[in-house]
């Protein structure tokens, strides 16, 4: 396809659409932030989320609190974490920091034990996530990177890992559920055909930047099948995991512009400072999508 031919088809792509007047958000006073529905659900989110891996790569659990409290001073109420990251100590720092305000977010983690994929492994990572997160519940518990069409498999089979996370969902411990994938969309594609069957989850996590666009694209792949079905989309890695900030390919704002631009619900966004929390922040109030000229003249970049 030449390039002319490959812009058009990927600009083709719907602008944000879970919000009407994302175009007012210069409006939005400081600490508080835009908001998105999730997906189906009458939910709002902020557009702007708190990763949770960078929490736990925090010098001290003193600096992961002052993370998470200027996040909250800033108006960010989606937190992002998962059992694997600093092997439970991004959960336990993030529920020590929201003690006492575990009301006032919508709090995501994950759960992960590939190869294994089972019931019973998801059933003892959930345990452990919510005693580091003191808490009784969670807001989005989702499937942790799935790797390959036999993976998706494994989970969703019988016995699987999705069995019990759904089955959460319908006990009320987990308000939502969901699937993340970091490396093959059509592994994220996988398990759309499960859930056409009937095993119906809220949202999927997955990378959308720049330069995804021009390789095996999450982006191509996955939006449009997503939009059908009205699943939640929660953007990671919006600057490829600052490859393209170092690089100097993209600015920080053309990252989070380009990503707010496209129909999903937030963008998961790792910061290490407080300075990099309200710059961000700031961002998200300021923010106005991407006119077609300006995402055509970023992509041939």
């Amino acid at each position: 396809m030449r390039r002319h031919d490959f812009l058009r088809t990927l600009l083709g792509l719907p602008l944000a659409r879970y919000v009407p007047g994302v175009r007012d958000t210069l409006a939005h006073a400081a600490g508080t932030l835009p908001t998105r529905r999730l997906g189906r659900a009458e939910v709002p989110v902020t557009i702007l989320g708190l990763g949770g891996s960078h929490v736990g790569q925090a010098a001290s659990e003193r600096d992961a609190r002052q993370l998470v409290e200027t996040a909250l001073d800033e108006g960010i109420r989606f937190i992002d974490t998962a059992e694997s990251y600093q092997a439970g100590g991004s959960e336990r720092w993030i529920g020590a920091a929201l003690a006492g305000a575990r009301n006032r977010v919508f709090l995501m983690t994950k759960s992960f034990h590939f190869p294994e994929r089972t019931a019973e492994g998801s059933k003892r990572h959930l345990e452990g996530s919510l005693a580091r997160l003191r808490t009784d519940r969670l807001d989005l518990w989702q499937l942790h990177s799935v790797r390959s069409s036999e993976d998706v498999d494994r989970a969703f089979a019988k016995g699987g890992s999705m069995e019990y996370i759904l089955s959460m969902r319908d006990q009320g411990v987990t308000r939502f559920v969901g699937v993340t994938g970091h490396a093959d969309p059509a592994a994220n594609l996988r398990t759309l055909e499960y859930w056409d069957r009937g095993l119906r989850f809220d949202a999927m996590q997955f990378p959308l930047n720049p330069i995804d666009a021009h390789q095996s694209s999450f982006q191509r792949a996955l939006l449009p099948e997503l939009a059908k079905r009205d699943i939640a989309v929660i953007a990671m890695k919006t600057t490829a995991a600052a490859a393209l900030l170092r690089e100097q390919v993209c600015t920080n704002e053309e990252c989070r512009r380009y990503a707010w631009s496209l129909p999903i619900a937030t963008a998961v966004v790792g910061m290490e400072t407080p300075e990099q929390v309200r710059q961000n922040a700031r961002l998200a109030r300021e923010s106005v999508p991407m006119t077609e000229k300006e995402r055509e003249a970023l992509l041939a970049r």
